[in-house]
């Protein structure tokens, strides 16, 4: 048998395949999050780690929330939501536990439980935006910074209501929201008639930039909202393309598994 070097179309082929498939494993998308905030009463902090996949989403949020002296809440949990096989695998990491859900058994769930499902009332929500929307003072800046390893501008939010409080957002169109996400996104919308549940993570810094002139896909750096009541701080740390899935996405053979959670 002749070597591929010796056939140069052979060659080219197996070039062209190699680099397909380089490309289609280096598709799958590693993204890490925090959160922090401090109000009157406590505090709260966490982390929400992501990995998505063309078929499968993963999810890992770590939090803890303090409320004066009386309650220290700490919740470290996951899902892994397949498109490939239709299931969602829910996943209490502090109890070590999970369960595992067909789409319409998951579906159902979150129609009865309102805490975990969507928000219920988008269109009220939907109408005090677009009230308070001539109440609002927008100033971008042209400058560019370096925030969390990303090239960044930032936006100024100055809310004059009753209330006035004021938001800060480090917003980067040099680097863009991943295909790989926005095809989960997609699929996580039709999936729920639009409206993602909120502990699924991907509601939480969804800003409508194309309004200002920004690229719809600019990636969210950072947000601070900072009020009388207290401050409220979003950063992304980490927005890299990944081949294997990393372990603490996975479920522990250690874990056992219900039937719900």
């Amino acid at each position: 048998m002749k070597p591929a070097y010796n056939n140069p179309l052979k060659l080219f082929f197996v070039l062209f395949l190699c680099i397909i498939d380089n490309a289609y494993s280096q598709s799958n998308l590693l993204v890490n999050e925090s959160l922090n905030g401090s109000f009157s009463q406590g505090k709260m902090e966490g982390s929400i780690n992501k990995f998505f996949t063309q078929d499968t989403y993963y999810l890992r949020s770590n939090f803890n929330v303090k409320i004066l002296r009386l309650f220290n809440i700490k919740r470290d949990e996951g899902y892994i939501i397949s498109f490939s096989d239709s299931t969602v695998t829910k996943i209490n990491h502090k109890k070590k536990r999970f369960a595992v859900y067909s789409f319409s058994e998951f579906l159902e769930e979150n129609k009865n439980n309102p805490q975990d499902g969507p928000p219920q009332d988008d269109n009220k929500a939907e109408n005090e935006s677009n009230s308070d929307e001539e109440d609002l003072t927008i100033n971008i800046s042209e400058k560019v910074e370096i925030l969390n390893g990303f090239k960044t501008r930032n936006a100024k939010v100055i809310v004059n209501a009753e209330d006035e409080s004021d938001l800060f957002i480090w917003f980067s169109e040099a680097t863009l929201k991943s295909k790989t996400e926005l095809t989960i996104n997609k699929k996580l919308k039709e999936m729920f008639d639009g409206s993602i549940p909120p502990n699924l993570g991907m509601n939480a810094m969804d800003i409508p930039y194309d309004e200002y002139d920004i690229n719809t896909n600019a990636l969210t750096i950072k947000f601070e909202a900072v009020s009388e009541n207290g401050t409220f701080t979003y950063n992304l740390l980490g927005y890299s393309e990944q081949d294997l899935l990393p372990e603490i996405f996975k479920v522990s053979e250690k874990y056992r598994k219900v039937k719900k959670l």
